[in-house]
């Protein structure tokens, strides 16, 4: 009887053996998928139709949201999909300067779209930043990185939505992820992006991909830090170059409108030197009730970056530096709305805060206070 098991267990032990022989010969080791297998499926299953699917970025566009939409629709041509970059209202003196600068085209401008045209969305998730007739279209994709707005991330099929510093940076991400390499043009808009949303990665929403976004662009291009502190000074410079502009369009040079649990808000993003921050504030402060009614809003607020004069070592490139930030308010119930989220006002319609805050910081405590 024993050598009977034995010889049972001889024979499964010899059968073990030859399956794991058999298991791993050379003819079967598994092959790597291709990269970015699982995307390229995704993109397949969406409903392309037969014309153009028009990449959009905000109203108002700044640069990440101009050069988003390029990166992406060059993104979705390499891979087969007939996708062009538009925007929907003139671009800001940064946007132009910098396409100059890397002699990057520009998007051409395109304010409406017809019912059921195809969209993809870059660098917001509200309506009201949308494009008109938005509403009607039919949108793909969404990538973006602030907090989700009021076009839900449910109803669209394809949505990529990270905080991090730059939509350009997710951009980035994807071209990798795919193995597609980035050609020099693509890189400079890129670029271009990630510099002015980050402020060349100097703002608090600066995450480590950015880092690495930047730090690759920059040796692919051959730039220099000292190059890119230049060319970063000189952006800042033309984005808070307000000369020529009434005090209602230095409001709305960097202006988003969102609807907030039923509330129609507008948000401008501006910047000041300490020195002429009072009367600065009053100007603004008067321009409010006309853009209010040009715009159709409930609620108008306003941040504004205080510069102060930089001490550092590095003051030559970068003479200033965000000492706090400003912010102002008009409307009813603002008041509450600004003293919840940063205490008491200075003044009627200004609060003030010690930290270096972005929009994208600011809007998910409105909407917690609402």
């Amino acid at each position: 009887m024993r050598k009977n098991h034995l010889w049972i267990l001889t024979a499964i032990l010899y059968c073990g053996l030859v399956l794991i022989f058999v298991s791993c010969s050379k003819n079967d080791t598994p092959v790597n998928p291709e990269p970015g297998a699982e995307f390229k499926a995704m993109l397949k299953t969406l409903n392309w139709g037969q014309d153009t699917c028009f990449v959009y970025g905000h109203k108002t566009p700044d640069v990440d949201a101009v050069t988003s939409a390029l990166s992406y629709a060059k993104l979705m041509n390499i891979l087969g999909y007939n996708c062009k970059a538009k925007v929907s209202s003139p671009m800001n003196r940064e946007t132009q300067y910098i396409a100059k600068h890397f002699g990057f085209k520009l998007p051409e401008l395109k304010s409406s779209v017809l019912p059921q045209t195809r969209l993809i969305l870059t660098d917001h998730t509200d309506y009201a930043q949308c494009v008109d007739g938005a509403r009607e279209a039919i949108i793909l994709q969404k990538i973006d990185h602030h907090v989700e707005g009021d076009i839900a991330d449910a109803t669209i099929p394809y949505v990529r939505r990270e905080m991090i510093g730059s939509t350009n940076t997710i951009i980035y991400e994807c071209f990798k992820e795919l193995g597609i390499s980035i050609d020099n043009e693509t890189a400079r808009i890129m670029l271009s992006g990630i510099v002015s949303d980050t402020r060349n990665l100097s703002k608090t929403t600066t995450s480590r991909i950015d880092t690495i976004a930047w730090q690759a662009l920059t040796t692919q291009l051959g730039i220099s830090s000292d190059s890119m502190a230049v060319i970063n000074r000189n952006m800042e410079d033309a984005a808070y170059d307000y000369s020529g502009m009434t005090d209602a369009e230095i409001l709305l040079s960097d202006y988003k409108d969102y609807e907030i649990n039923g509330h129609l808000i507008g948000f401008g993003s501006l910047a000041c030197k300490e020195a002429e921050m009072d009367a600065f504030i009053t100007r603004m402060l008067a321009a409010m009730p006309e853009v209010m009614k040009q715009k159709g809003r409930q609620m108008l607020f306003a941040k504004i970056d205080n510069l102060v004069p930089n001490t550092g070592s590095d003051k030559a490139k970068k003479p200033y530096v965000e000492g706090g930030t400003y912010f102002i308010y008009y409307g009813e119930g603002t008041k509450n709305v600004a003293e919840a989220v940063f205490g008491a006002s200075l003044r009627e319609g200004v609060c003030f805060t010690t930290e270096n805050l972005s929009r994208k910081q600011i809007v998910p405590q409105i909407t917690k206070v609402l």
